[in-house]
């Protein structure tokens, strides 16, 4: 539990709500931004999953949130590892769960998220992180919508209320739908590595059936 939320009885955890949790005048969102094992589509490319273990030794030392993937704006919250935080972080069987808490009093653009949220006008997340080498799984290439699992998250950098998500199993937590070139290159990439891999298979196979057909007739040749 953070260090803001101890001695307030009024908090209370509620990951079986199916909504932001938003607690006024307090200024806190709570919320799920990435959810383990379930399956969304992405932007029509692929279908997607987290895995439950993507998360284990990945960096979550410094995480701001933001909204719309705005870089330039202060963030409204921040989690940093040994220093002073303003959000909560944490992996639970779920996902990852935060607690932000928000200064709806002094930062105008705080109080108009937290009212979109409260409001509803916004109900989704989204995130930023980067992949470990060989951290992802795909399958069914050759179909029109092919799979892609994430098994290794290397790093979430950033977390942001949108206007629309990707996963909307989450509440206030999605993964946005919006930037979808880098996924794009993802499965391009993807489609390619698997079939240079059959390529290569191919010609491994032709290679051998040359091979016996030269071998079949030396000996036709020699043993008569």
């Amino acid at each position: 539990m953070p260090e803001f939320l101890k001695d307030n009885p009024k908090y209370h955890r509620a990951a079986t709500q199916s909504r932001a949790v938003v607690k006024a005048p307090e200024g806190i969102i709570e919320g799920y931004p990435i959810v383990f094992n379930e399956t969304t589509n992405i932007g029509g490319y692929f279908y997607e999953s987290i895995d439950a273990r993507a998360l284990d030794g990945a960096d979550l030392s410094d995480i701001k949130f933001l909204i719309n993937h705005n870089d330039g704006m202060i963030p409204v919250a921040r989690h940093r590892r040994g220093q002073r935080s303003t959000m909560d972080v944490e992996i639970d069987e779920r996902g990852l769960h935060i607690v932000a808490n928000l200064d709806v009093e002094h930062n105008a653009t705080a109080a108009e998220l937290f009212s979109a949220v409260e409001r509803e006008d916004i109900t989704d997340m989204s995130f930023c992180f980067g992949i470990i080498v060989g951290g992802e799984e795909w399958s069914d290439l050759d179909q029109a919508m092919p799979t892609r699992k994430i098994t290794k998250i290397s790093k979430v950098t950033e977390i942001s209320a949108v206007n629309d998500g990707a996963y909307p199993q989450t509440y206030i937590a999605a993964r946005s739908a919006a930037p979808l070139d880098n996924d794009k290159t993802a499965l391009d990439n993807a489609r390619a590595a698997a079939l240079d891999n059959a390529q290569k298979q191919e010609e491994r196979r032709q290679a051998a059936l040359k091979l016996k057909v030269k071998t079949l007739l030396f000996l036709e040749e020699h043993i008569k």
